[in-house]
């Protein structure tokens, strides 16, 4: 497996070489990021392609954290509303509640009396 894994590892690398090579002149045009607001009117310096695309790709991966972060927050902060709500002191997901005899019978254990379960 891990000889496989080398593979793959090297044929990928091989394929981005490839790739570089024949796209280098595309890869190294200069581009210019411009913002017209009307009233404001911003330019950036010229980048090469190759630093623009993964800027943007870590500014989208930045961004989707920054989403998901916060929703976490807003589902945290919903949770111990709703535990306050209902008088609860412990999280349920994480404090589990012993299992009545009853409970016990329907999931196929042997009741407290040693009396093999129902069929």
């Amino acid at each position: 497996m891990r000889t496989l894994k080398i593979f793959l590892y090297g044929f990928l690398i091989l394929l981005l070489a490839i790739f570089i090579i024949q796209n280098y002149s595309t890869l190294t045009y200069s581009v210019s990021l411009r913002l017209n607001l009307g009233f404001l009117s911003l330019e950036s310096i010229p980048l090469p392609f190759f630093l623009i695309v993964p800027l943007v790709f870590f500014a989208g991966v930045l961004l989707a954290a920054l989403i998901g972060f916060s929703e976490r927050r807003r589902l945290s902060r919903e949770l111990k509303t709703a535990l306050r709500n209902t008088g609860q002191k412990k999280d349920p997901v994480t404090s589990p509640t012993p299992a009545s005899s009853s409970d016990e019978e329907t999931v196929g254990h042997a009741s407290k009396d040693k009396t093999p379960p129902r069929t």
